[in-house]
């Protein structure tokens, strides 16, 4: 009788992950292609699809050594998501590629494009990470668009968000206001100063505003079912809860802003719905509050 699912060792949760990713990924599961993933025989593979098998009964189907998934099966070990299976792709090729990596680059030929990620000194995130835990303030050499050369700032950061690119918020105080600072734009290591009394008020990082998009008002009620189909829109509509500081930057993402019924619908193909709210709290310029 084999242990229950949470009780499974590390080991045996890795053997279970890499028996569901075979079979969501590459549609089939045998000893085989197990043993291979794993690097071990034979026998220890059928252990594996024997275990799974009386832990969730149902789920497999098959009595030649293949099994696929049942109409029941749902992952126990993986999420089974698209997004889970782009997630392991970015690590194939890299020197510590996991199993699960080398299983998904089996799946087919694959190519990923990605941007670049925006190099900084990994010690200007060591500052700010010890600056914000211990409230200091922190000097920095900012280079900002706004300037030709870099200028230096007293800054106390209170916390850090990614999007696409590392962000700094923090009190700025050359500006007498909250603003958000790359990362990759301060040159040479940040210096820790005094302790920062405790600040509670950057009202746009404590306040959560929702976001609305749609398919675009111009398409076809066609070309918006698969529009809807394709963002994962519920009710025709993908809504999503942000700090108010973080709006630009999502609307950025999403290549989304308030003149979306203005470009052609085919192009644009979703739209802000919600801009007239998100203009009443300003954040439509696209600002963010950079550091300028």
């Amino acid at each position: 009788m084999p242990p229950p699912a949470n009780r499974l060792n590390w080991d045996e949760r890795h053997r279970a992950m890499l028996l569901e990713a075979l079979l969501i990924w590459n549609g089939a599961v045998s000893a085989e292609d197990l043993g291979d993933c794993l690097d071990c025989g034979i026998d220890r593979a059928e252990q594996d699809l024997a275990r799974y098998r009386a832990l969730h009964p149902g789920c497999l189907i098959g009595d030649t050594g293949t099994y696929r998934a049942s109409d029941q099966f749902e992952p126990s070990y993986l999420r089974g998501t698209v997004q889970e299976f782009l997630q392991v792709l970015r690590n194939v090729g890299d020197v510590a590629a996991t199993p699960l990596s080398v299983v998904a680059a089996q799946v087919a030929p694959i190519e990923l494009l990605q941007l670049p990620e925006r190099a900084f000194d990994v010690r200007i995130l060591q500052r700010m990470s010890t600056a914000i835990r211990n409230r200091r303030w922190l000097v920095v050499e900012y280079q900002s668009m706004s300037y030709p050369e870099p200028r230096r700032l007293r800054i106390a950061p209170h916390a850090l968000a990614h999007a696409g690119r590392w962000h700094a918020r923090a009190w700025s105080e050359t500006h007498q206001a909250y603003r958000d600072f790359l990362l990759s734009r301060i040159s040479g290591i940040p210096q820790l100063g005094n302790e920062v009394p405790d600040r509670t008020d950057d009202w746009e990082w404590s306040n959560l505003v929702s976001v609305r998009i749609g398919p675009h008002a111009g398409l076809s009620p066609a070309q918006q079912r698969v529009v809807e189909q394709d963002y994962g829109m519920r009710h025709g509509m993908l809504e999503a809860t942000l700090r108010l500081a973080l709006v630009p930057y999502y609307l950025r993402m999403m290549g989304v802003g308030r003149d979306d019924h203005l470009q052609p619908a085919a192009e644009q193909q979703i739209m802000l719905l919600n801009g007239s709210e998100l203009a009443s709290y300003d954040r439509l310029s696209g600002g963010g509050g950079h550091g300028d």
